[in-house]
């Protein structure tokens, strides 16, 4: 039954996936009745397709397609404004993960392991669950974003005549004063009749920085300048100080702009208008940048930062549950101080006010159009720097908000619904997505460790055609998340996939400071080395040595396993792209040194290492952590490679019966025919696939040529060797018997 299930669902998956690809943006009407068909119709020719080049018989083929259909009538059912196709694939992407999973329980509670064995299959599993549910959630922004065919949110119009003053903060730290000027003076040139402007310039020591600055807001009308010294809170302090004590009593909005963009002359002539809904207290648009075209480096950057706000915004955005984004946002002022202004405790005190004010019942609006340009991270530092704070911060409000997303909360003033609760929920754990990476890291490793050593490997024993399910569910994610991007930005395949590259380039970043995030409340920065030298091979290894040393140590695991241990390919396959997701941080580092800057972004570029703020942690706390999380790996990997050496005598929960008679998906397969029976001979067909240390299960299968027809097919755990087929033959006086026997192996896997 199993076997059936995994290779239904692996075409299943298969057929969704390349209709999602050829015609999932195309399809513009959404129908129930043709989500039904469509799911109907790839369920059957997934099974007909199994059934057709396994010979499976028809009854656990019947039961797989009535389950893919079952999961994707599930997502019919609650998505009703998607097309056929985005539904379809989302079931697709269900059924698959559960079918997974099924086997992956099954094995960890009811396979005959050891107890070592359950607890580190049960670890596995963990990671197993935790990947296909992200995976899940980043197909469903995919589809909720591509597949959308109308709008299941009635968004607020604007009133052309509702025009409040608006109070806009600039917060600086270190900034170049030409560039912060520039940002001022374009602020200064908005068509908007009432407005003023607040520049608070926090901690920054050198006269000579925020001098000219000061000078050039001295005599400007409606600017103030502000400048103090160690004031608390970072940017969220410096925004407090605007709030409280230099905004204008009868300024109704509050707008935000980072210290380094250029802001179109229209943006709150176009916005603002959307308060007139008195329930609305914020609104974002979208962060966007400049000056990267020609640089390898900064276009993939720019291309990875677009993908959040033309997909997963634009997803949440139907169920009010976006974020504020920092930057290029307006926000209602008496809501904002209702809450008591921005919670300098977080590092991300943009996202945290949005979930605070949806929290007290308000709602939030996302308008794609672009206002407003600033700067990227210039340096691949500075950029790992920015992802680790912001990731921190994820971290930080999941700690201190998981009880108001949980969905029996009840409190009174938790006005949050269930699909914003999901949003901010999924949201924060997305972040967890790159931890999971390094935790399947730790168990490849341990696996090539361990059969180098000349050990076996038994948690999950998949058999022959068996793989193409984790393989599948692998391969479609990557191949959506390229063409998502592709899609939702329309750029190149080349830039689709540098900026592919780009996201994986921060995985370790990002992993550190999710551990960072779940040990320590506080908010700390990552200490990144200061790199001056550029166009350097061996700077751009510097800024990435951690990433490189890990790509080192899986892709050599890679090549003595395949001189020594005779791997499986999937585990080769799995070793390699491992590696080039670690490989992939210094390439990026090394384009980075590679771009040449205009005098104005070099001369920021010296800079960033002071404006990132990077700050020295105490170094008992930081001993302390690291310790924690070293530990911690420590325990996980020896778990796995006990539990994987010591399995006990796990069960093969795979048979693979063959059709036979007239069976076949709801009696259409084609007949298999039996040669004529014979007196003089019987042949007997054995398969045997060796996994060492599980007892051998037998299944009856068709024949040829015999008055007896019977097949054998014997299993145990996966070793890591593959011999091909050998035929013995032995005679009596009455009897020849044919036997065949097929070794395959397959070690650990992971979706």
């Amino acid at each position: 039954m199993l076997f059936a299930f995994f290779l239904v669902c692996s075409m299943f998956l298969a057929i969704a996936a390349v209709l999602l690809a050829l015609a999932g943006r195309r399809l513009r009407f959404a129908s129930r009745i043709a989500g039904v068909l469509f799911a109907a119709a790839s369920s059957f020719g997934a099974g007909w397709i199994a059934s057709d080049l396994w010979g499976l018989s028809s009854g656990p083929v019947e039961a797989a397609e009535v389950f893919c259909f079952g999961a994707t009538a599930v997502v019919v059912i609650f998505r009703p404004e998607w097309n056929a196709i985005g539904q379809l694939f989302m079931g697709a992407v269900v059924s698959a993960a559960l079918s997974y999973l099924g086997f992956a329980g099954s094995i960890t509670v009811d396979g005959n392991l050891s107890f070592i064995g359950a607890v580190s299959s049960a670890f596995l599993f963990v990671l197993e669950f935790s990947a296909l549910a992200l995976s899940a959630s980043f197909a469903f922004e995919t589809c909720d974003v591509i597949c959308r065919v109308r709008h299941s949110r009635v968004f607020p119009e604007p009133d052309p005549n509702f025009r409040p003053k608006v109070s806009l903060h600039i917060a600086s730290y270190n900034e170049p004063p030409e560039m912060l000027i520039k940002t001022i003076a374009t602020a200064e040139a908005l068509r908007y009749p009432d407005f003023e402007i607040v520049v608070i310039d926090n901690n920054t020591t050198d006269p000579n920085v925020w001098g000219p600055v000061a000078d050039y807001c001295a005599d400007r009308p409606n600017v103030r300048f502000v400048h103090v010294e160690d004031w608390p809170g970072y940017k969220s302090g410096a925004l407090n100080l605007a709030l409280r004590e230099y905004t204008a009593p009868d300024a109704e909005i509050v707008g935000v702009i980072d210290s380094d963009y250029l802001v179109d002359p229209e943006w709150l002539d176009e916005t603002v208008g959307y308060f007139a809904d008195p329930n609305l207290a914020f609104v974002q648009t979208p962060q966007d940048y400049r000056e990267y075209e020609g640089s390898t480096y900064l276009t993939a950057c720019y291309d990875a930062y677009r993908y959040f706000f033309a997909t997963a915004m634009r997803s949440r955005n139907e169920r009010n549950s976006i974020i504020f984004a920092g930057t290029m946002g307006l926000l209602r002022k008496s809501p904002l101080t209702s809450i008591d202004g921005w919670d300098e405790w977080v590092i991300t005190e943009d996202a945290d006010t949005s979930l605070r004010l949806l929290r007290a019942g308000y709602s939030g609006l996302y308008l794609a159009k672009s206002f407003g340009r600033g700067i990227m991270p210039l340096t691949f530092t500075s950029l790992k720097s920015q992802r680790f704070r912001w990731c921190f911060g994820g971290m930080q409000i999941l700690r201190q908000h998981w009880r108001s997303l949980m969905p029996w909360d009840r409190s009174a003033d938790n006005h949050l619904s269930i699909a914003q609760r999901l949003d901010y929920l999924i949201g924060g754990l997305q972040w967890m997505n790159d931890l999971v990476y390094q935790g399947f890291t730790l168990v490849l490793l341990t696996v090539a460790g361990l059969l180098l050593a000349g050990d076996t490997v038994s948690i999950r024993p998949l058999i022959g055609p068996t793989i193409l399910l984790p393989g599948v569910l692998l391969g479609t994610g990557l191949v959506r998340a390229i063409w998502a991007l592709r899609q939702r930005t329309g750029i190149t395949y080349r830039r689709a996939v540098l900026a592919f590259m780009s996201w994986l380039s921060l995985s370790w970043t990002v992993a550190l400071a999710c551990v960072q995030g779940l040990i320590r409340r506080e908010g700390v920065f990552l200490r990144t080395p200061k790199v001056e030298s550029y166009n350097s091979l061996w700077a751009a290894l510097r800024a990435a040595r951690a990433e490189s040393f890990i790509l080192i140590l899986l892709w050599a695991s890679d090549v003595a396993l395949g001189f020594r241990a005779n791997p499986t390919p999937l585990l080769i396959a799995l070793l390699a792209w491992q590696g080039v997701v670690y490989g992939s941080a210094p390439l990026m580092s090394w384009l980075a040194q590679r771009t040449q800057l205009t005098p104005e972004l070099e001369m920021r570029r010296r800079t960033e290492w002071a404006r990132e703020r990077i700050v020295s942690v105490l170094r008992p706390v930081a001993i302390g952590s690291l310790t924690l999380g070293g530990a911690a790996a420590g325990v996980f990997v020896l778990v796995i490679a006990l539990g994987a050496t010591h399995a006990g005598h796990p069960s093969n929960p795979f048979t693979t019966p063959q059709r036979s008679g007239s069976s076949g998906p709801f009696g259409v397969v084609p007949v298999t025919k039996n040669t004529p029976p014979s007196t003089t001979s019987s042949t007997t067909s054995t398969t045997s696939t060796t996994l060492p240390g599980l007892t051998s299960t037998t299944t009856t299968v068709p024949g040829t040529s015999s008055t007896s027809t019977s097949s054998t097919s014997t299993t145990t755990l996966p070793t890591t060797t593959t011999t091909l087929p050998t035929t013995t033959s032995s005679s009596t006086t009455t009897t020849t018997t044919t036997t065949t026997t097929t070794t395959t192996t397959t070690p650990l896997v992971t979706p």
